[in-house]
């Protein structure tokens, strides 16, 4: 891997000055051969960087590649000096120290420009952590306002509606009096015109009389009121309730 991104590395730099070399007479300013110049030192670059990383022990000691980075390293040399020649006779003796200066500037530039992206990210991040602590501390504020008067409210309520019995209360001290139940059974029923009167017998002889539509009928048994010892509705007065609930 790295001895094909070192080939790499070289191939760029090959490509770079013969097109160069073969193009210098024909370009009228240094600009129309920036991009080849940049190809030089992008291989360049590569081969720096790719020299010794990822090799074996045998290879950093140079026992097995020394005398081919010695070779790569010396044609590197070679290209970048004919390089140098050709732009100095080409655009003058100091293009070429122009051009390392001015290369020199970007890279520095770049650094710069990477510096300073970092320090805006770390001061926004800290803005981001400030708000975030302030936020923090004015929903703690708010919480413990809400849980203040969520408390208060309370207990205004409780001793307010302490104030007031409750049913139940009201029944456990006498105040009110729950009606006694028992269980009705469905004694008789008359039905007239539509209408069915359904009377109810339950314990002590509680007597109830409910109306029905004839649809619907008589529920055989319910819970009613206890009513001791009263009478059971004549038939009379059942079929008179119903003339009056028919008109």
């Amino acid at each position: 891997m790295v001895v094909a991104e070192i080939l790499t590395g070289i191939a760029l730099v090959q490509k770079s000055v013969d097109f160069i070399k073969s193009n210098i007479g024909t370009v009228n300013d240094i600009k129309d051969i920036a991009k080849q110049i940049d190809g030089f030192f992008e291989g360049e670059s590569q081969m720096n960087k790719q020299q010794f990383k990822g090799m074996g022990i045998k290879e950093q000691f140079g026992i097995e590649s020394s005398a081919s980075d010695f070779i790569d390293r010396k044609l590197l040399e070679e290209k970048r000096n004919e390089l140098k020649q050709i732009i100095n006779l080409r655009f003058g003796p100091t293009a070429w120290d122009q051009i390392l200066a001015e290369r020199a500037n970007r890279i520095n530039e770049a650094k710069e420009a990477v510096r300073l992206q970092k320090v805006e990210a770390r001061q926004k991040q800290k803005e981001i952590v400030d708000t975030l602590q302030t936020m923090g501390i004015i929903f703690c504020v708010i919480s413990v306002f809400v849980i203040g008067l969520v408390v208060t409210f309370k207990a205004f309520g409780y001793e307010y509606k302490s104030k007031q019995l409750t049913r139940q209360q009201k029944i456990n001290q006498g105040l009110i009096k729950e009606p006694k139940l028992v269980l009705c059974r469905l004694k008789k029923q008359k039905v007239y015109k539509g209408k069915v009167a359904c009377i109810y017998q339950g314990a002590n002889k509680t007597f109830e009389l409910s109306f029905q539509d004839v649809r619907i009928g008589c529920v055989k048994n319910f819970k009613c009121e206890l009513n001791p010892n009263g009478s059971e509705p004549s038939i009379d007065k059942v079929m008179e309730s119903l003339r009056s609930i028919a008109k």
